[in-house]
């Protein structure tokens, strides 16, 4: 994605991709937030979704300057970004239909889903060419599973809180890690 001079279409697939992982990670953070009953990391999660928006929105206004580059051509939000999100969607149906009606187990469900999530990060590295999405993939994949091991060995709360705290906090990290690498490399620079 940045091989090159950062553009200003660099600059929009990194706003873009940062709008989704926090909407998303909000989305399990309030997941975990309504599944612990509390009312105080609800509020911790808006401010963490306001403090997110912000800085992307600084981001947005401080890239203003960059040059063009990276048209509609060169996005990585084509087919094969829709074929990745595709088979997610029909993974997570599938896997959860199975782990509830066949093995009985639908409070494995949100795991399942933050792992087909991750997996479905895979070809995002070659796609957007950046290796931050393999991070990411493991990532989740690997909260998955240990939502999945702490409630086998006993924790049965795991199976809503390790997913949806652990799948804001990762996404909400990786947004982070985007926006102070974008600005480490000088893709932004004060508004005048």
């Amino acid at each position: 994605m940045t091989d090159g001079q950062f553009t200003k279409g660099h600059l929009i697939t990194l706003l873009i991709s940062s709008a989704i992982g926090v909407g998303f990670g909000a989305g399990w953070w309030f997941f975990g937030a309504s599944s612990a009953g509390s009312t105080p990391l609800v509020f911790v999660g808006v401010a963490a979704v306001l403090a997110l928006a912000g800085w992307i929105a600084l981001t947005a206004r401080r890239g203003a300057g960059l040059p063009a580059g990276g048209g509609r051509e060169n996005s990585p939000f084509g087919k094969k970004y829709g074929i990745a999100v595709l088979l997610m969607l029909v993974g997570i149906f599938a896997g959860a239909r199975v782990l509830s009606a066949v093995f009985e187990v639908p409070e494995a469900v949100p795991a399942w889903v933050l792992f087909v999530v991750g997996l479905h990060f895979l070809p995002f590295a070659k796609l957007f060419g950046s290796r931050r999405f393999l991070v990411l993939s493991a990532l989740l994949c690997a909260v998955a599973v240990l939502a999945v091991v702490l409630a086998i060995v006993g924790w049965t709360a795991a199976w809503q809180l390790v997913p949806g705290f652990g799948g804001a906090v990762v996404l909400w990290a990786t947004v982070a890690a985007g926006l102070l690498a974008a600005d480490r490399q000088g893709a932004t620079s004060p508004a005048s």
